[in-house]
């Protein structure tokens, strides 16, 4: 049996609830894993239509849709917030990388003035 199958049993059988949650630290300590390939491993399972959930507790077997629902709400904000961070780098790369000296003239109409000026 590969890991991952090892944990989804392992999940199911003594992890099913929120209220029953594990640690991922004992869960790599368990089945040998580090941080990373545990994530990877959990990953896999979520798109192979397993119901792992998360939530501050650790990881659990969905007990029921609201646990799913929760889960899938937590992973939206993760979503938008790494979208947020590309969008922002996306807007930096825009930027010019040497100092841009505007020069604004402003035209008065009443009273004719021309003025202009450095910012």
């Amino acid at each position: 049996m590969d890991n991952r199958t090892a944990i989804c049993k392992y999940l199911q059988q003594h992890h099913t609830g929120e209220d029953k949650a594990v640690c991922s630290q004992e869960l790599q300590r368990l089945f040998s894993l580090d941080g990373r390939s545990l994530r990877r491993r959990i990953n896999r399972l979520r798109q192979d239509g397993i119901p792992i959930c998360s939530g501050p507790a650790g990881y659990y077997y969905a007990a029921n849709q609201q646990e799913i629902n929760n889960t899938v709400c937590r992973l939206n904000r993760l979503v938008t917030s790494v979208s947020n961070a590309r969008t922002g780098l996306l807007f930096a790369s825009l930027l010019p990388t040497e100092d841009i000296v505007l020069e604004i003239t402003v035209i008065l109409h009443e009273g004719g003035g021309i003025y202009g000026g450095e910012i």
